[in-house]
């Protein structure tokens, strides 16, 4: 009996194609288990986490069958049976492997694999993928099943012979075709977190997706210059066309008040530490996981610690350029222009200009990023990494970035006594990394379990601590080791006329995150023995006010001078006590990710636009005339970036820019930028207070319309750190006039659940359904309730 006779290649495919429907679930089923293994989730949301992957991988599937039928179709008429299955098996294979590598990429970074992969070079993808987790029991299993089922389902296929239908194949084919025109389910009201989010989404469509846009398929408008047309906005002058970034320098000492002079009359020592990873969710008061950071929380309490600091790249890539120089991302970050990078400038450079010695020390190849091009532009004296780090350091053996931070710290500290004032330093750790092993690491990680007690974290929660012992192990070790270096610092003689500088260069993404932020919120410290007091700060800033308000403290409280003229994007750290943001700023997640943006309390992100409310958290806005007004500064800040990629260059006089004493600017009144308002019903502030056995909420509510509000209740949600509810109470049903506001108070019992971190969630919400109709404020915090013996 011919073939044909018995179906055909066409018919076929129906028959086949079950065994990869079937791969393709057993591969997202062990996605979903391998991925949520720890995570302090709800049983609900495991599984609405686990029927948002699948539907999407279903919906993925149904998309590549009109390719997968053409690609198909000639291997499905071999003759013999058994040939017939190896053919298909192949390209079939192919899919489940992709799929299966995207989703164990995702299971090390904590991140979706997409464009970024373009981003760096084969040497540098290399050095990466050397730390990569290695392929354990379960690693194995989840590449292993869903190509296990595969196989034995197209054996069983050949085995029987199975007959298929054209039918079937057609309708799989329309239904192909028409899976094209729904989009992907992102679930992303019914799941709470990002983690939730990044682990639902299926890995093929976001690279496949994020390379689109990449090449340009779905290019922003934003990112198209128009050097020669009016300014993206009516109220701006239009662009320089050929330094669209320089501007007068007339950064105000915010810093210079909290200052003394130093003993010698000298100008200060600089020493910045950029630590690799450092994110405010595990690092500070009031961290959300809890902090792992006991030295640099107690050397907060003798600093000026910010609370709500924002790192502008969510990689390593830019930071250098950003803290150090005020600078643009380009296209793929600054540093990835190589030889084209245009001088322009910077920390190291002007101070460099007016006698500092200048120094950076990097336990990693700083052609890592392109950091040593940065160095050297920035005519940088003393660079020591990985390829010079001299004889007597151990290499990190279970790495291949280089130097673990306990062989860089003692590094730096070896120099320490050839230092001759004044000076810049610049130390920039890697052990909060990929693969989060290091020497010694067995006494850390018995430092972590005394630490999960110290911070008394709930029963429920500890699987997804300790599942990710090796990463708060390595925090514990980096932390120590900078005690280890201040320590020592505290010895020398220079220390005393010394101003230390402590971030992140952004959030490690292995921990899960929360909210969207996290990945770029980081603690800023500057400490110093000069500090006349101390301070907890927590307005908005960026790295990139970091420099500018450097070099108006060291000109106007020390005497040194600062470029006339500057290209520099940030504005100055502000010092307020109050939550607010009075700066424009852009930010990138990796190098080849779209720029977000953040203007006030707007952060425009893959086209949506979010209110960064007080305690760092996006609250999506619905708000068409806000979004506008947010694009347009996006767009401008595009249109600048634009041509200075076209010019190739920041600054006409940066190759040694003209220097001048500090001019204060004229003396008005900071206040916040008044951009649009936000329309409809909206809290325009929250406060969380302990009153005696319960919480007191504090809240004004605000109608943006120029209308009366629509009624509404005051609604207060209290929730465990597992999404749990536990409590909620309401106030009495109001109503505000057009533009009007109204203060509202109400308190909340404290149930014993709650005896680790909660948090408070509170709406106005609608009188019949009990649903926001408004903005909110939502997951502040509630800290655990006093133990035993001890006061509130």
């Amino acid at each position: 009996m011919s073939v044909v006779h018995r179906g055909g290649a066409y018919p076929r495919f129906s028959s086949g194609f079950r065994a990869l429907l079937l791969a393709q679930v057993a591969l997202v089923a062990g996605s979903v288990i391998a991925g949520s293994a720890g995570m302090a989730w709800s049983g609900n949301e495991k599984w609405t986490v686990a029927a948002t992957a699948l539907a999407q991988a279903l919906l993925v599937l149904l998309r590549a069958v009109p390719v997968l039928l053409l690609v198909s179709l000639p291997l499905l008429a071999l003759k013999r049976p058994l040939l017939r299955a190896v053919a298909v098996a192949l390209p079939w294979s192919l899919l489940i492997v992709v799929q299966a590598m995207l989703d164990q990429y995702y299971q090390v970074a904590r991140v979706p694999l997409g464009a970024d992969l373009f981003g760096y070079s084969i040497a540098e993808i290399r050095t990466a993928l050397g730390d990569g987790a290695p392929l354990a029991a379960g690693s194995l299993l989840a590449l292993g099943l869903p190509l296990l089922v595969l196989w034995a389902g197209l054996w069983w296929w050949v085995r029987r012979d199975v007959r298929g239908s054209a039918l079937w194949t057609t309708l799989l084919l329309v239904v192909g075709v028409l899976a094209w025109l729904v989009p992907l389910p992102a679930a992303a009201g019914a799941l709470k977190d990002e983690s939730a989010r990044g682990l639902a989404s299926n890995k093929l469509a976001w690279f496949g997706a994020d390379v689109w846009r990449w090449r340009g398929g779905d290019a922003p408008a934003a990112a198209v210059a128009d050097t020669g047309g009016p300014a993206a906005d009516g109220g701006e002058p239009p662009l320089d066309p050929h330094y669209p970034f320089l501007r007068d320098e007339r950064t105000p000492d915010t810093l210079g008040p909290w200052f003394s002079p130093t003993g010698d009359g000298r100008p200060p020592n600089v020493v910045v530490i950029v630590v690799e990873g450092l994110g405010r969710s595990f690092s500070g008061p009031q961290a959300s996981l809890g902090s792992f950071t006991p030295f640099l929380d107690e050397l907060a309490t003798r600093s000026l610690y910010f609370d709500n600091f924002l790192a502008n790249q969510g990689r390593t890539f830019g930071v250098l350029p950003t803290l150090f120089g005020s600078a643009p991302f380009a296209d793929q970050g600054f540093t990835a222009l190589g030889e084209r990078m245009p001088a322009h400038p910077g920390l190291f450079s002007v101070l460099g200009q007016q006698g500092y010695h200048t120094a950076f020390y990097n336990g990693t190849d700083t052609g890592f990023d392109n950091e040593k091009g940065y160095m050297r532009l920035q005519q940088v004296q003393t660079l020591v990494d990985m390829n010079s780090f001299g004889p007597g350091y151990q290499r990190n053996p279970f790495s291949t970035w280089g130097y673990a931070d306990r062989e860089l710290v003692s590094r730096v500290l070896a120099d320490s006594g050839r230092l001759q004032p004044p000076f810049l330093l610049a130390m920039q750790t890697i052990s909060m990394h990929t693969s989060y092993r290091f020497p010694g690491q067995d006494a850390y990680r018995a430092q972590f379990a005394q630490r999960l007690d110290q911070l008394r974290i709930a029963q429920a929660q500890l699987p997804s601590y300790q599942a990710q012992s090796d990463i708060y192990s390595s925090i514990l070790y980096t932390d120590d080791q900078l005690r280890r270096y201040f320590e020592e610092a505290a010895r020398a003689p220079w220390y005393a006329n010394t101003i230390f500088v402590v971030t992140g260069d952004h959030r490690l993404p292995e921990i899960p995150m929360g909210e969207h932020v996290d990945r770029y919120h980081v603690p800023l410290i500057i400490f110093s023995p000069l500090l006349k007091r101390t301070g907890r700060i927590r307005a908005v800033s960026s790295q990139l006010d970091v420099t500018p308000s450097l070099l108006a403290l060291l000109s106007n409280t020390y005497g040194l001078k600062r470029p006339a003229r500057t290209p520099w994007l940030g504005t100055g750290l502000d010092m307020a006590d109050e939550f607010r943001n009075i700066h424009a700023l852009p930010l990138k997640q990796t190098k080849t990710s779209a720029p977000e943006y953040l203007a006030e309390r707007w952060w425009l992100h893959d086209g949506r636009l979010y209110q960064l409310q007080d305690g760092m958290h996006l609250a999506e806005v619905d708000d068409p005339a806000l979004l506008a007004w947010t694009q347009a500064r996006l767009q401008r800040y595009a249109q600048a970036n634009t041509i200075f990629m076209q010019q190739q260059a920041l600054d006409p006089d940066a190759a040694r820019p003209t220097l001048v004493a500090y001019q204060a600017a004229p003396q008005t009144p900071v206040h916040p930028p008044q951009g649009p308002a936000l329309a409809g019903l909206s809290m325009e502030s929250a406060q969380v207070a302990r009153a005696g056995a319960g919480l007191r909420l504090s809240m004004v509510f605000g109608n943006g319309d120029g209308e009366p509000s629509r009624t509404f209740v005051p609604l207060a949600v209290l929730t465990a750190a597992d999404g749990r509810e536990l409590q909620e109470v309401y106030g009495r049903a109001l109503q505000l006039p057009a533009r009007g506001r109204q203060q509202v108070e109400l308190d909340l019992p404290r149930p014993g659940a709650c005896d680790t971190r909660c948090y408070v969630s509170v709406f106005p919400s609608d009188p019949d359904t009990g649903k926001a109709i408004g903005q909110g404020r939502y997951r502040l915090p509630v800290d655990a309730a006093p133990a035993a013996g001890t006061s509130p």
